[in-house]
């Protein structure tokens, strides 16, 4: 009997409401942007300094690092779902106390506790979506997790600059709650519950992602699934087996460095300021009307990504996007350079500064902004996967609210031109990265990229005769 095609909507379906989580987060992070200015203004119902606004703005950043600790010890104990469920408490919870912050101080604990629902669901995601998805819309359906952020970003910004700090409040409200009425209903993932010895719980996750016409196929697929998940425990799954094989060394290498590459292009400090950088270009576009631009044209070119990332490949759009976006940033770097310290009148000439930072953020959208983070979802085995994912994720936390500060901090003593140059030239060193480093994942199956980390692809056909692996289709 000829094996029938899995239908592909149950795991979009499935993809779309998981990452809701994630918009929940994109709208924290969008917040900042239209509402600092407000409270930073005299006729403010909670006066704020510029020293008060800046620990508004990375306490979130600050918060997920606890969450990324957070989610390694649940993601195994309480599995994906449950664990995606339990961030958006601190989510939610975060725009209660935004909602009713009578001082600064409730502020700084409402973005706390926010970023841990965040660390949470920047580990949870890229998991549950990569052990769900057939691999040949995997890297689509990873596309979901920036594009969810940047559609909560665009939320944040399309409408903060027109309603009071309380309307943008329970506005934002909305999209968790939207989270648990939709989410609650999917399956677990199916890889966790043959972890957990739970086989007829996995074929009925299977059965309804895949929605197989014929029994024969979905038990073919849960027994290579099972072969793979019994493969990875053998492997013990403790958090020095990232380290234990050449294949998990070079996953964490990749990841790290994916990570180093995507945060010192400066995409934290440009979100957190891109008002500011707007106002400091003197276009006669207003801030408020180039940042919802911005978050327009960085929704499109995630949904352009979804389409691109399984037809072009991973590596293609890192390196594209990469060199692109350091283009923009060395231009940027450029403007600022002849306004600040060469005196040049740049009067009329505002625009141009902010059509480079538009292509920036729009550029890395289709690549690499997404796919450090859906890529953590291939490369590493189930049995480390909860470990590997939580401590890429706090590595990029650590990352991002180093640079959101040391920003500040150049931009003062050197000018904001030493900080464009930074991250411009971090994007062309991370083209050798990308090119000598990061493997293709494109259309193979999570144990193919196994194989391929441990054994190389010269080695390949000798390797898997020796450890007697069997694929995933």
């Amino acid at each position: 009997m000829d094996k029938t095609r899995p239908k592909v909507w149950p795991q979009y379906l499935a993809a779309i409401t998981a990452t809701l989580s994630l918009a929940i987060s994109g709208s924290h992070i969008g917040w900042t942007s239209p509402t600092l200015p407000n409270l930073k203004s005299p006729e403010s119902h909670l006066p704020i300094t510029s020293d008060e606004s800046s620990w508004i703005a990375s306490f979130y950043l600050l918060g997920s690092i606890p969450g990324n600790i957070l989610a390694g010890l649940t993601v195994d104990w309480i599995g994906r779902k449950d664990s995606l469920l339990l961030a958006g408490v601190p989510l939610f919870l975060g725009w209660i106390l935004i909602l009713v912050a009578w001082h600064p101080y409730v502020l700084y604990t409402a973005r706390f506790i926010s970023g841990i629902g965040q660390g949470i669901v920047y580990v949870v995601c890229p998991m549950y979506i990569g052990e769900i998805a057939d691999k040949n819309i995997r890297g689509s359906l990873g596309s979901f997790i920036k594009l969810q952020v940047t559609f909560g970003e665009l939320y944040g910004h399309a409408i903060g600059p027109f309603v009071s700090y309380n309307v943008l409040a329970y506005a934002s409200i909305i999209i968790p709650i939207m989270f648990f009425l939709t989410f609650s209903w999917m399956p677990e993932s199916p890889y966790y519950l043959l972890i957990k010895n739970k086989r007829l719980q996995a074929e009925k996750s299977l059965s309804w992602l895949r929605r197989y016409q014929n029994e024969e196929d979905l038990k073919e697929e849960a027994d290579q699934v099972q072969k793979a998940v019994i493969k990875d425990i053998m492997n013990k799954g403790h958090f020095w087996d990232l380290f234990d094989t050449s294949g998990n060394r070079k996953a964490v290498l990749v990841s790290f460095g994916l990570q180093l590459i995507l945060q010192f292009s400066g995409i934290a400090a440009i979100e957190s300021y891109t008002q500011e950088i707007f106002d400091q270009s003197g276009s006669e576009l207003p801030a408020a009307y180039a940042v919802i631009l911005l978050s327009l044209l960085q929704l499109i070119a995630g949904l352009a990504a979804a389409a691109l990332v399984d037809r072009i490949g991973r590596k293609p759009l890192l390196m594209t996007t990469t060199f692109l976006g350091g283009m923009s940033l060395a231009l940027s770097a450029i403007f600022f350079f002849l306004k600040f310290q060469m005196k040049v009148d740049m009067t009329g000439l505002g625009s141009i500064l902010v059509a480079f930072v538009i292509f920036y953020e729009l550029i890395i959208a289709l690549g690499l902004n997404p796919l450090p983070y859906m890529m953590l979802g291939e490369l590493f085995p189930t049995s480390v996967k909860g470990f590997a994912v939580s401590l890429a994720n706090l590595w990029g936390s650590l990352l991002a609210f180093v640079v959101s500060k040391l920003h500040q901090v150049v931009t003062d003593t050197c000018g904001i031109y030493a900080s464009f140059a930074w991250f411009a030239s971090t994007c062309f060193f991370g083209l050798a990265f990308i090119a000598f480093l990061v493997p293709e994942t494109k259309g193979k199956s999570l144990m193919e990229i196994q194989e391929e980390l441990n054994c190389g692809r010269g080695r390949r056909k000798k390797c898997e005769e020796r450890v007697n692996v069997s694929t995933i289709a």
